[in-house]
């Protein structure tokens, strides 16, 4: 399915209220919300488990329902790093916040070129206002990009 729009340019109110009552009729367990006071353990326990991996975090923001990283590492492994990166940080708010908090999977960009780069640090920063976010030393310095 296609949905028009982006978080740019979304769609009017209400063009997809049906359709998410029907998603929300038919999951099988409640949506979950990282709380605001939640975000920064999120994050925190995110941050430490990249250090453990021994990958460099540019930017992290946590929200309600998202985290978005910018990252420096190779694509092998990445999916298995993210899943104990998910593991650790869910075990640190499980006390406050019990069940699953993860989905499966993630959405994983491969950083094409400079611009693009500088839109993926620009995403991430944009979330500031609703979000627990962490900047880097260095965030716009990208060593792999020409």
């Amino acid at each position: 399915m296609h949905v028009e729009g982006d978080y740019r340019n979304p769609p009017p109110k209400g063009t997809y209220d049906n359709l998410k009552a029907y998603v929300q009729s038919h999951m099988n367990k409640e949506e979950v919300i990282i709380p605001p006071d939640l975000r920064p353990a999120v994050g925190n326990a995110c941050l430490e488990q990249f250090g453990i991996e021994d990958v460099y975090v540019y930017k992290l923001s946590v929200g309600g329902q998202h985290v978005h990283v910018a990252i420096d590492c190779l694509p092998d492994g990445l999916k298995q790093m993210i899943g104990r990166i998910k593991k650790v940080s869910s075990h640190r708010v499980r006390d406050q916040l019990p069940g699953k908090v993860w989905s499966h999977g993630c959405n994983i960009v491969t950083v094409r070129d400079e611009q693009h780069w500088r839109n993926v640090l620009n995403y991430i920063a944009d979330h500031a206002r609703n979000s627990w976010v962490w900047l880097g030393q260095d965030p716009d310095h990208h060593p792999h990009l020409p």
